[in-house]
């Protein structure tokens, strides 16, 4: 089952505040409407939150930079990132399908299933995340040292609950919300800017030598790189709903510049903040930086900021669920996701475990594989411009190719996926588990520098080039009908 449209005739099948049908199946074109603009809402919206901020402040906690390299490295990652969103978001106003049932067109519909999984699990993880980072900031207000130890497990409560009731409702209540929430937590946060900018040393400079130091600025990139690539498979959820003959330059633009001018803004001011005690953790230093009345208010708004990342959150995952084959309305995978969120959340949050240490090795180690996939499918779907089968996207023996698999593609994806690993140089905090590549510890001398990212995008761009000419100028229209059974 795939969500299927009931009544479309009666009603729009999008509309705020009514539980959208449409689940798998694209969108056709009399169906279409919006504009570009609102994915810049969207995507501002899904980066505008605490993770923003944290990223920037991290480079200078973490990383041990000063500000200006903090910023020189935040702006370079979140461009990077900003242009495969932009990119990928075109494909879903192409073929008015969710981006992994796009995929199939690169993959083959069994192919793209793994990126499907993947996708899913890892949105899982990103709303359990987002999540408790809402109930961490809001727990270390002063108020919370007298209160009952319920309230975090209340408050997580609430955060999944309105965040997964949002997602039911689908992608037009989720553009209206965001297109009130992200303005209102830029605004908030030029309040704390003003309020903490007393105590900023922008003049602060990193303590680490050269070598160290440059290994630092690469691993600060892979950070901010990976914030950002981590929406990519997310990209056409959002736009396909888009008239069939809106440009593609415009969508790239919005969809890529609302998350880059999010991210790059909330960044800079995380990295201004820690420059203030850069060994404090971040929700904890800013309650100590502004007077008790906005403290409160700046929790509230963070949870509102991490509502906003969380509707997408489950509603991608939900379309993923589908896509991979499980049999259920939209509506209901969203639940049943925001559901096992919840779970995942208050593990995270009631482990006892470093919260810091482990966002880094989850962010670190879920986005290895988006750099290629992101790569491969930009190339076939995008600068290839195939001739988009809307039905066969959705039907049972649609892009079957060789077993439900394009062989090509998938071993373009997955060359530079290893390739990626290969170069994979984020070592764990003390006390906690994680790889690192022999390979990279080596080329860099032990130093914790990271370009695994641009690595593996530029063997998945080498490894497609020599995919295609394999395959043929035929092997990408050559689609088999799947077996009967």
């Amino acid at each position: 089952m795939t969500g299927m449209v009931g009544g479309a005739s009666a009603r729009p099948d999008d509309e705020f505040l009514r539980v959208e049908l449409r689940g798998l199946e694209p969108v056709p074109a009399e169906r279409r409407h919006g504009r570009p603009r609102e994915l810049f809402f969207i995507w501002a919206g899904a980066l505008a939150d605490f993770f923003s901020l944290f990223a920037g402040a991290l480079l200078v906690s973490a990383a041990g930079l000063g500000f200006l390299d903090s910023a020189l490295v935040l702006v370079l990652g979140a461009v990077a990132g900003g242009v495969f969103l932009g990119l990928l978001s075109i494909t879903g106003v192409r073929s008015g399908a969710p981006q992994i049932v796009q995929s199939r067109m690169v993959f083959g519909r069994r192919g793209a299933a793994i990126g499907g999984l993947l996708t899913m699990l890892i949105a899982i993880g990103w709303f359990a995340y987002d999540c408790a980072i809402a109930v961490t900031t809001t727990s270390a207000l002063p108020i919370f040292g007298r209160t009952p130890g319920f309230v975090p497990a209340l408050l997580l409560l609430v955060v999944a609950g309105v965040s997964f009731l949002v997602a039911v409702y689908g992608h037009r209540t989720i553009a209206v919300f965001q297109s009130v929430q992200a303005p209102l937590f830029l605004l908030v946060c030029v309040a704390l800017a003003a309020l903490t900018a007393s105590r900023w040393r922008l003049g602060l400079a990193s303590p680490l030598a050269p070598g160290p130091h440059l290994a630092s600025m690469a691993l600060g990139f892979t950070l901010t790189f990976a914030l950002m690539v981590s929406w990519v498979t997310y990209a056409g959820d959002y736009s396909r709903y888009l008239p069939v003959g809106t440009r593609g330059g415009r969508v790239a633009l919005a969809s890529g510049g609302g998350s880059v001018t999010s991210l790059v803004l909330c960044g800079l001011l995380g990295a201004a903040i820690q420059t203030a005690a850069p060994k404090v953790l971040l929700p904890t230093l800013i309650v100590h930086l502004v007077p008790v009345w906005f403290a409160y208010l700046f929790a509230a708004f963070i949870i509102l900021a991490e509502l906003s990342s969380n509707y997408l959150n489950v509603y991608s995952a939900a379309l993923c669920a589908l896509a991979i084959g499980i049999r259920l309305r939209r509506w209901a995978a969203a639940t049943v996701v925001g559901v096992v969120g919840g779970l995942v959340g208050a593990v995270v949050l009631f482990a006892g475990t470093g919260f810091q240490g482990n966002y880094v090795d989850f962010l670190t180690l879920t986005y290895v594989w988006f750099p290629a996939w992101a790569t491969v499918v930009v190339l076939d779907s995008v600068w290839r411009r195939p001739v988009v089968d809307a039905p066969a996207l959705v039907a049972a023996r649609g892009y079957w190719f060789q077993g439900g698999v394009r062989w090509p593609m998938m071993a373009a994806f997955l060359v530079g996926t290893l390739a990626t690993v290969l170069f994979y140089n984020e070592p764990p905090p003390p006390g906690q588990w994680g790889w690192v590549s022999p390979l990279a510890q080596h080329l860099f001398q032990g130093q914790p520098a990271d370009i695994s990212g641009l690595v593996g995008t530029a063997v998945a761009v080498l490894a497609y080039l020599v995919a295609r000419r394999l395959e043929g100028p035929s092997g990408a229209a050559g689609r088999r009908p799947a077996p009967a059974t």
